[in-house]
């Protein structure tokens, strides 16, 4: 594959995970989603949505509690399907390849939000001063410019040497910084946690966490199923409190937390 072909699926999978688009981020980010870009610079999208859909299956139920990703869909799928359409490899054999990529693009994320830590405390300071300009730039400008060599990069690199690379460079990361990422990802959850509680410990609230649990526990039904019946009941919730022109009092001190 030529360099200019790698950059171009490099700047991809930049585009698919940062958080420009906040409310589609998990959206963007699929492999069957990305299969159609992929697939019409190509000029081979009909193999690319099946690669893609493949590939898919694999990510289907994933889930990043606390935003711990226990694998990089986007990054897999921006090396994965390209390799395979200029291979001309079958979507099974698609998949194969697709695992330590994945694991690659874990690696990458955890790199990204330790040294994206330090746009934190530019805007707190921000914050402390008032300069709400300053503070937009530290929160979302500066980690959205500084994530364009680690995400474009490792992608263009890849694709350019092929995913033998990616597996010998996941060999060659010594031990040590390894288990590093990996205790600094683990620390993650905890505040993806904090951040549940905060909103279940509301007295209004702990009926509505009692229920999903129970149902979760006592009939067997998969998140997916529980996630519908709570869309159902928020929508017919938010319909009943409209017209009765009454809300639910929620406290201001976060639950008492």
């Amino acid at each position: 594959m030529n360099i200019g072909l790698a950059l171009v699926f490099g700047v991809l999978y930049w585009l698919a995970t940062n958080k420009l688009w906040y409310g589609t981020l998990h959206l963007v980010r699929q492999p069957l989603v990305l299969a159609v870009p992929i697939g019409l610079i190509m000029g081979n999208l009909g193999d690319a949505m099946k690669i893609g859909a493949s590939l898919q299956m694999i990510y289907l139920g994933a889930i990043a509690p606390g935003g711990t990703l226990p694998a990089d869909e986007a990054l897999a799928s921006c090396i994965t399907i390209p390799v395979a359409l200029a291979a001309g490899l079958e979507p099974d054999i698609a998949v194969t390849i697709a695992v330590p990529v994945g694991l690659l693009g874990v690696l990458l994320d955890n790199l990204k939000r330790t040294y994206h830590s330090y746009f934190v405390h530019l805007a707190d300071k921000a914050a402390e001063k008032g300069d709400m300009k300053a503070m937009g730039r530290a929160e979302f400008w500066y980690p959205f410019f500084c994530s364009i060599p680690l995400r474009v990069l490792p992608t263009t690199l890849a694709l350019l040497f092929g995913t033998d690379a990616v597996s010998a460079f996941l060999n060659a990361i010594p031990a040590w910084a390894m288990n590093g990422l990996s205790v600094a990802g683990g620390l993650l959850p905890a505040l993806g946690f904090a951040v549940t509680i905060m909103v279940i410990g509301k007295k209004e609230l702990i009926p509505y966490f009692i229920l999903g649990f129970a149902m979760y526990a006592y009939t067997g039904m998969n998140t997916i199923g529980i996630a519908v019946i709570a869309i159902c009941i928020a929508i017919l919730q938010s319909q009943f409190t409209n017209s009765t022109g009454s809300t639910v009092a929620v406290d201001d001190d976060e639950g008492d937390f």
